[in-house]
Protein backbone atom coordinates (compact mmCIF):
# COMPACT_ATOMS: atom_id res chain seq x y z
CA UNK A 1 0.00 0.00 0.00
CA UNK A 2 0.98 3.56 -0.86
CA UNK A 3 2.19 5.55 1.73
CA UNK A 4 0.75 9.32 1.80
CA UNK A 5 4.59 10.95 1.81
CA UNK A 6 5.28 8.39 -1.57
CA UNK A 7 2.03 9.66 -3.01
CA UNK A 8 2.68 13.41 -2.16
CA UNK A 9 6.43 13.10 -3.54
CA UNK A 10 5.07 11.42 -6.80
CA UNK A 11 2.80 14.48 -7.32
CA UNK A 12 5.72 16.79 -6.49
CA UNK A 13 7.38 15.27 -9.96
CA UNK A 14 4.67 17.29 -11.81
CA UNK A 15 6.14 20.41 -10.85
CA UNK A 16 9.26 20.16 -8.50
CA UNK A 17 12.19 18.80 -11.20
CA UNK A 18 13.22 14.80 -10.13
CA UNK A 19 11.10 15.75 -6.60
CA UNK A 20 13.86 17.60 -4.93
CA UNK A 21 16.38 20.00 -5.64
CA UNK A 22 18.80 18.22 -4.07
CA UNK A 23 19.71 14.75 -5.55
CA UNK A 24 21.21 12.82 -2.86
CA UNK A 25 17.74 13.34 -0.79
CA UNK A 26 15.58 11.93 -3.49
CA UNK A 27 13.95 8.62 -1.97
CA UNK A 28 14.89 5.48 -4.13
CA UNK A 29 13.39 2.50 -1.48
CA UNK A 30 10.06 1.99 -0.63
CA UNK A 31 11.00 1.78 2.69
CA UNK A 32 12.68 5.35 3.28
CA UNK A 33 10.76 8.33 4.29
CA UNK A 34 9.61 10.08 1.00
CA UNK A 35 8.23 13.50 3.13
CA UNK A 36 9.86 14.96 6.15
CA UNK A 37 7.87 17.06 7.76
CA UNK A 38 9.62 17.96 10.90
CA UNK A 39 12.62 17.22 13.27
CA UNK A 40 13.64 17.33 17.31
CA UNK A 41 17.03 16.53 18.45
CA UNK A 42 18.74 13.73 16.57
CA UNK A 43 14.97 12.19 15.07
CA UNK A 44 12.59 13.40 12.17
CA UNK A 45 9.37 12.96 11.74
CA UNK A 46 7.53 11.83 8.37
CA UNK A 47 4.15 12.92 7.14
CA UNK A 48 2.66 9.63 7.95
CA UNK A 49 3.78 9.72 11.25
CA UNK A 50 6.95 7.70 11.62
CA UNK A 51 9.77 8.42 13.59
CA UNK A 52 13.26 8.07 12.75
CA UNK A 53 17.08 8.27 14.49
CA UNK A 54 18.66 10.01 11.97
CA UNK A 55 22.63 9.57 11.11
CA UNK A 56 21.90 11.47 7.74
CA UNK A 57 21.64 14.88 9.49
CA UNK A 58 20.78 16.62 6.49
CA UNK A 59 23.85 15.49 4.54
CA UNK A 60 25.69 16.66 7.28
CA UNK A 61 24.95 20.17 8.44
CA UNK A 62 22.97 19.51 11.63
CA UNK A 63 25.96 18.72 13.91
CA UNK A 64 23.74 19.99 16.83
CA UNK A 65 20.67 18.63 16.33
CA UNK A 66 17.42 19.83 14.94
CA UNK A 67 15.37 22.23 16.77
CA UNK A 68 17.63 23.71 19.28
CA UNK A 69 16.84 25.80 21.41
CA UNK A 70 19.66 28.12 21.43
CA UNK A 71 20.09 28.27 17.55
CA UNK A 72 16.34 28.91 17.12
CA UNK A 73 16.31 31.67 19.56
CA UNK A 74 19.44 33.40 18.10
CA UNK A 75 17.09 33.23 14.51
CA UNK A 76 14.01 34.32 15.80
CA UNK A 77 15.69 37.46 17.43
CA UNK A 78 17.22 38.49 14.70
CA UNK A 79 14.07 37.85 12.52
CA UNK A 80 12.48 40.86 14.22
CA UNK A 81 14.83 43.10 13.42
CA UNK A 82 14.96 41.84 9.70
CA UNK A 83 16.75 39.92 7.75
CA UNK A 84 19.02 41.30 4.68
CA UNK A 85 19.49 45.16 4.20
CA UNK A 86 21.52 47.45 1.79
CA UNK A 87 24.38 47.99 3.74
CA UNK A 88 26.53 45.46 5.93
CA UNK A 89 24.84 44.44 9.26
CA UNK A 90 27.22 44.45 12.09
CA UNK A 91 26.53 40.61 12.23
CA UNK A 92 28.65 40.57 9.29
CA UNK A 93 31.70 41.59 10.76
CA UNK A 94 31.04 40.20 14.16
CA UNK A 95 31.40 36.54 12.84
CA UNK A 96 34.12 37.20 10.30
CA UNK A 97 35.75 37.96 13.52
CA UNK A 98 34.69 35.23 15.66
CA UNK A 99 35.71 33.00 12.34
CA UNK A 100 39.28 34.02 12.41
CA UNK A 101 39.58 33.85 16.60
CA UNK A 102 38.28 29.63 16.08
CA UNK A 103 40.05 28.43 13.02
CA UNK A 104 43.69 29.33 13.19
CA UNK A 105 44.72 29.52 9.78
CA UNK A 106 42.03 32.12 8.90
CA UNK A 107 42.82 35.72 7.93
CA UNK A 108 39.81 36.83 6.33
CA UNK A 109 36.67 35.99 5.58
CA UNK A 110 33.99 36.27 2.94
CA UNK A 111 30.37 34.93 3.29
CA UNK A 112 28.08 33.02 0.46
CA UNK A 113 25.32 30.60 0.91
CA UNK A 114 26.47 27.33 -0.57
CA UNK A 115 29.63 25.15 -0.10
CA UNK A 116 30.28 24.85 -4.37
CA UNK A 117 29.45 28.69 -4.82
CA UNK A 118 32.70 29.90 -1.94
CA UNK A 119 34.31 26.77 -3.71
CA UNK A 120 34.21 28.68 -7.28
CA UNK A 121 35.09 31.57 -5.41
CA UNK A 122 38.20 30.36 -4.31
CA UNK A 123 39.15 28.87 -7.68
CA UNK A 124 38.56 32.38 -9.27
CA UNK A 125 41.23 33.64 -6.66
CA UNK A 126 43.43 31.44 -7.32
CA UNK A 127 43.06 31.91 -11.21
CA UNK A 128 43.36 35.49 -10.73
CA UNK A 129 46.53 35.82 -8.36
CA UNK A 130 48.36 33.15 -9.92
CA UNK A 131 47.52 34.11 -13.78
CA UNK A 132 47.46 30.78 -14.85
CA UNK A 133 44.30 28.39 -15.88
CA UNK A 134 44.18 24.40 -14.26
CA UNK A 135 42.65 23.15 -10.88
CA UNK A 136 43.16 19.98 -9.72
CA UNK A 137 39.99 18.24 -7.45
CA UNK A 138 40.84 15.45 -5.18
CA UNK A 139 37.55 14.28 -3.29
CA UNK A 140 33.81 15.77 -3.49
CA UNK A 141 33.60 19.33 -3.80
CA UNK A 142 29.54 19.43 -4.77
CA UNK A 143 28.48 19.42 -8.12
CA UNK A 144 31.56 21.69 -9.68
CA UNK A 145 33.33 17.76 -9.94
CA UNK A 146 31.39 17.61 -12.84
CA UNK A 147 34.31 19.41 -14.93
CA UNK A 148 35.92 16.01 -14.89
CA UNK A 149 33.88 13.21 -13.62
CA UNK A 150 36.85 10.57 -13.15
CA UNK A 151 37.18 11.56 -9.80
CA UNK A 152 34.69 11.55 -6.50
CA UNK A 153 30.96 12.46 -6.79
CA UNK A 154 28.23 12.10 -4.47
CA UNK A 155 26.23 9.10 -5.30
CA UNK A 156 23.19 11.87 -6.86
CA UNK A 157 25.49 13.01 -9.53
CA UNK A 158 27.45 9.65 -10.41
CA UNK A 159 23.26 8.66 -11.14
CA UNK A 160 23.08 10.88 -13.76
CA UNK A 161 24.94 12.41 -16.38
CA UNK A 162 27.29 15.44 -15.21
CA UNK A 163 29.66 15.68 -17.67
CA UNK A 164 26.55 17.11 -20.24
CA UNK A 165 26.38 20.83 -20.86
CA UNK A 166 30.45 21.15 -19.56
CA UNK A 167 32.39 22.54 -22.98
CA UNK A 168 35.01 20.48 -23.43
CA UNK A 169 37.29 23.84 -23.43
CA UNK A 170 36.13 23.70 -19.86
CA UNK A 171 36.89 20.10 -18.78
CA UNK A 172 40.34 20.62 -19.95
CA UNK A 173 41.27 22.84 -17.50
CA UNK A 174 40.12 20.64 -15.05
CA UNK A 175 41.69 17.24 -13.49
CA UNK A 176 40.68 14.78 -10.38
CA UNK A 177 44.08 13.10 -8.70
CA UNK A 178 42.72 10.04 -6.08
CA UNK A 179 43.43 11.21 -2.78
CA UNK A 180 47.25 10.34 -1.47
CA UNK A 181 48.48 8.86 -4.69
CA UNK A 182 51.89 10.83 -3.86
CA UNK A 183 53.89 9.16 -6.88
CA UNK A 184 50.63 10.59 -9.48
CA UNK A 185 50.17 14.18 -7.48
CA UNK A 186 54.37 14.74 -8.00
CA UNK A 187 54.03 13.47 -11.68
CA UNK A 188 51.22 15.68 -12.88
CA UNK A 189 52.78 18.38 -10.98
CA UNK A 190 56.52 17.96 -12.35
CA UNK A 191 54.47 18.05 -16.46
CA UNK A 192 51.91 20.57 -15.65
CA UNK A 193 52.92 22.73 -11.66
CA UNK A 194 53.70 26.18 -14.16
CA UNK A 195 50.03 25.49 -15.74
CA UNK A 196 48.61 24.84 -12.10
CA UNK A 197 46.62 27.78 -10.45
CA UNK A 198 45.15 25.65 -6.92
CA UNK A 199 44.09 22.40 -6.04
CA UNK A 200 40.99 21.61 -4.13
CA UNK A 201 40.98 19.13 -1.74
CA UNK A 202 37.88 17.23 0.12
CA UNK A 203 39.24 14.46 2.20
CA UNK A 204 38.72 10.76 1.53
CA UNK A 205 36.29 9.98 4.23
CA UNK A 206 37.41 6.19 4.11
CA UNK A 207 40.99 6.64 4.65
CA UNK A 208 40.69 10.59 6.39
CA UNK A 209 43.60 9.36 8.26
CA UNK A 210 45.94 9.07 5.14
CA UNK A 211 45.95 12.94 5.70
CA UNK A 212 48.67 13.55 8.31
CA UNK A 213 51.11 12.70 5.08
CA UNK A 214 49.56 13.43 2.16
CA UNK A 215 47.72 17.05 2.90
CA UNK A 216 51.51 18.36 4.23
CA UNK A 217 53.03 17.32 1.08
CA UNK A 218 50.40 18.96 -0.94
CA UNK A 219 51.04 21.64 0.98
CA UNK A 220 54.64 21.78 0.17
CA UNK A 221 54.01 20.64 -3.47
CA UNK A 222 52.17 23.60 -4.06
CA UNK A 223 54.53 26.22 -2.54
CA UNK A 224 57.27 24.27 -4.68
CA UNK A 225 55.16 25.36 -7.57
CA UNK A 226 53.69 28.43 -6.64
CA UNK A 227 49.99 26.56 -6.74
CA UNK A 228 47.23 27.89 -4.20
CA UNK A 229 45.88 25.10 -1.93
CA UNK A 230 42.51 25.52 -1.17
CA UNK A 231 40.85 22.93 1.48
CA UNK A 232 37.24 21.92 1.14
CA UNK A 233 36.49 21.66 4.79
CA UNK A 234 32.36 21.58 3.61
CA UNK A 235 32.05 18.52 5.86
CA UNK A 236 35.41 18.31 7.90
CA UNK A 237 34.70 21.91 9.40
CA UNK A 238 33.58 22.10 12.71
CA UNK A 239 33.53 18.03 12.41
CA UNK A 240 37.05 17.01 12.84
CA UNK A 241 37.76 20.30 14.36
CA UNK A 242 36.56 23.44 13.73
CA UNK A 243 39.07 24.44 11.83
CA UNK A 244 38.95 20.99 9.75
CA UNK A 245 41.72 18.56 8.97
CA UNK A 246 43.70 21.68 8.24
CA UNK A 247 43.57 22.09 11.89
CA UNK A 248 43.87 18.24 13.00
CA UNK A 249 46.49 17.53 10.71
CA UNK A 250 48.87 20.64 11.63
CA UNK A 251 49.21 22.46 8.41
CA UNK A 252 48.04 26.16 6.78
CA UNK A 253 46.20 26.62 3.03
CA UNK A 254 46.17 29.51 1.26
CA UNK A 255 42.21 29.64 1.25
CA UNK A 256 39.80 27.27 2.23
CA UNK A 257 35.78 26.69 2.72
CA UNK A 258 33.42 25.74 5.84
CA UNK A 259 29.72 25.46 5.23
CA UNK A 260 27.73 22.64 6.37
CA UNK A 261 28.16 22.67 9.84
CA UNK A 262 28.91 26.11 10.39
CA UNK A 263 25.46 27.22 10.85
CA UNK A 264 23.64 23.89 12.63
CA UNK A 265 21.32 23.58 9.38
CA UNK A 266 20.60 27.36 8.00
CA UNK A 267 22.21 28.17 4.78
CA UNK A 268 25.67 30.05 4.56
CA UNK A 269 29.40 29.42 3.82
CA UNK A 270 32.18 31.18 4.37
CA UNK A 271 35.36 31.41 2.04
CA UNK A 272 38.60 32.15 4.45
CA UNK A 273 42.14 32.29 4.32
CA UNK A 274 45.15 35.00 3.84
CA UNK A 275 44.02 38.37 4.03
CA UNK A 276 46.25 39.26 0.38
CA UNK A 277 43.88 36.54 -1.78
CA UNK A 278 40.54 37.64 0.33
CA UNK A 279 40.73 40.76 0.02
CA UNK A 280 40.60 40.31 -4.15
CA UNK A 281 37.31 38.67 -3.92
CA UNK A 282 35.78 41.91 -4.88
CA UNK A 283 38.11 43.74 -7.09
CA UNK A 284 37.31 40.74 -9.25
CA UNK A 285 33.66 40.18 -8.80
CA UNK A 286 32.63 38.20 -6.72
CA UNK A 287 29.67 39.04 -4.94
CA UNK A 288 26.24 38.10 -3.89
CA UNK A 289 23.38 39.81 -2.52
CA UNK A 290 22.61 36.88 0.32
CA UNK A 291 26.34 36.85 1.21
CA UNK A 292 25.36 38.92 4.35
CA UNK A 293 21.70 37.55 5.18
CA UNK A 294 21.64 37.85 8.76
CA UNK A 295 19.40 34.94 9.58
CA UNK A 296 22.26 32.56 8.21
CA UNK A 297 24.88 35.12 10.41
CA UNK A 298 22.63 34.75 13.78
CA UNK A 299 22.69 30.88 13.86
CA UNK A 300 26.51 30.76 12.94
CA UNK A 301 27.24 33.13 15.95
CA UNK A 302 25.10 31.20 18.29
CA UNK A 303 26.63 27.88 16.45
CA UNK A 304 30.73 29.30 17.45
CA UNK A 305 29.17 29.85 20.95
CA UNK A 306 27.57 26.70 21.12
CA UNK A 307 30.84 25.23 20.57
CA UNK A 308 32.63 26.28 22.93
CA UNK A 309 30.43 26.41 25.72
CA UNK A 310 30.16 22.67 24.93
CA UNK A 311 33.26 21.02 24.02
CA UNK A 312 30.86 19.60 20.88
CA UNK A 313 34.00 18.14 19.03
CA UNK A 314 35.14 16.01 21.58
CA UNK A 315 31.52 15.13 22.12
CA UNK A 316 31.18 14.40 18.02
CA UNK A 317 34.18 12.29 17.90
CA UNK A 318 32.99 10.14 21.65
CA UNK A 319 29.81 9.74 20.75
CA UNK A 320 30.40 8.81 16.34
CA UNK A 321 33.02 6.07 18.08
CA UNK A 322 30.07 4.19 19.88
CA UNK A 323 27.97 4.28 17.60
CA UNK A 324 30.12 3.08 14.62
CA UNK A 325 32.21 0.74 16.61
CA UNK A 326 29.08 -0.80 17.76
CA UNK A 327 27.57 -1.24 13.96
CA UNK A 328 31.26 -2.91 13.18
CA UNK A 329 31.23 -5.34 16.09
CA UNK A 330 27.51 -6.37 14.68
CA UNK A 331 28.95 -6.91 10.73
CA UNK A 332 31.27 -9.24 12.30
CA UNK A 333 28.78 -11.15 14.62
CA UNK A 334 26.33 -12.00 11.82
CA UNK A 335 28.85 -11.93 9.16
CA UNK A 336 28.36 -9.16 6.86
CA UNK A 337 30.69 -8.36 4.67
CA UNK A 338 31.06 -5.30 5.22
CA UNK A 339 33.28 -2.26 7.64
CA UNK A 340 32.22 1.39 8.81
CA UNK A 341 36.06 3.19 7.97
CA UNK A 342 37.12 6.29 8.62
CA UNK A 343 37.03 9.11 11.48
CA UNK A 344 34.03 8.40 13.36
CA UNK A 345 32.54 11.97 13.05
CA UNK A 346 32.15 11.56 9.22
CA UNK A 347 32.89 7.85 8.24
CA UNK A 348 32.21 5.93 5.14
CA UNK A 349 30.24 2.45 4.91
CA UNK A 350 32.25 0.11 3.27
CA UNK A 351 30.18 -2.57 1.93
CA UNK A 352 32.31 -4.92 -0.17
CA UNK A 353 28.56 -6.29 -1.95
CA UNK A 354 26.19 -3.39 -3.45
CA UNK A 355 22.85 -5.32 -3.26
CA UNK A 356 23.80 -6.28 0.60
CA UNK A 357 24.35 -2.78 1.28
CA UNK A 358 21.24 -1.85 -0.12
CA UNK A 359 19.62 -3.85 2.05
CA UNK A 360 20.41 -2.92 4.91
CA UNK A 361 20.03 0.52 4.36
CA UNK A 362 16.35 -0.71 3.13
CA UNK A 363 16.15 -2.92 6.61
CA UNK A 364 17.39 0.24 8.89
CA UNK A 365 15.17 2.37 7.17
CA UNK A 366 11.63 -0.09 8.12
CA UNK A 367 13.23 -0.07 11.55
CA UNK A 368 13.54 3.63 11.66
CA UNK A 369 17.10 4.57 11.25
CA UNK A 370 18.34 6.73 8.93
CA UNK A 371 21.70 6.00 7.39
CA UNK A 372 23.71 7.30 4.64
CA UNK A 373 27.06 6.45 2.90
CA UNK A 374 28.86 8.63 5.05
CA UNK A 375 27.46 8.36 8.88
CA UNK A 376 27.25 11.55 10.77
CA UNK A 377 26.12 11.90 14.42
CA UNK A 378 24.89 15.13 15.94
CA UNK A 379 25.61 16.61 19.32
CA UNK A 380 22.02 15.62 19.94
CA UNK A 381 22.60 11.67 19.58
CA UNK A 382 23.25 10.74 23.64
CA UNK A 383 23.52 7.48 24.86
CA UNK A 384 20.30 6.03 25.34
CA UNK A 385 19.54 7.00 20.95
CA UNK A 386 22.87 5.29 20.52
CA UNK A 387 21.78 2.19 22.84
CA UNK A 388 18.25 1.99 20.79
CA UNK A 389 19.70 2.54 17.38
CA UNK A 390 22.08 0.00 17.62
CA UNK A 391 19.41 -2.47 18.99
CA UNK A 392 17.51 -1.29 15.64
CA UNK A 393 20.37 -1.84 13.78
CA UNK A 394 20.70 -5.43 15.20
CA UNK A 395 16.66 -6.39 14.40
CA UNK A 396 17.35 -4.73 10.82
CA UNK A 397 20.79 -7.65 10.20
CA UNK A 398 18.85 -10.40 11.78
CA UNK A 399 15.92 -9.39 9.17
CA UNK A 400 18.23 -9.58 6.45
CA UNK A 401 19.55 -12.86 7.43
CA UNK A 402 16.51 -14.58 8.16
CA UNK A 403 15.08 -13.06 4.64
CA UNK A 404 11.79 -11.89 6.64
CA UNK A 405 10.10 -8.72 4.97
Amino acid sequence: METKGWKIFKESLNYLGSGSSTNSKIPVFEEEPAIIVKGNGCRVYDIDGNEYIDFRCALGPVTLGYNIPEINSAIIEQLKNGIIFSYPHILEGEVAKMLTEVIPFAEKVRFLKTGGEAISACIKIARNYTKRKKIIHCGYNGWLNCFDVSGTVAPGISRSSPIKGIPPEISSLHKNLPWADFEKWEKVFKEEGEEIAGVVIASNYKEMEKGKEFLPFIRKLTQKYGSLMIMDEIVTGFRVALGGVSEYFGFIPDLAVFSKGIANGMPISAYLGKSELIDTASEIGISSTFGGETLSLSACKAVIEFYQKNNVIEYLWKTGKKMWDGINDLFKKYGIKAEIKGFPVCPFFDFKNAEERDLFFRKCFKNGVIFYNVGYVCYSHKEDDIKEALEKVEKSIKEMKNGSV
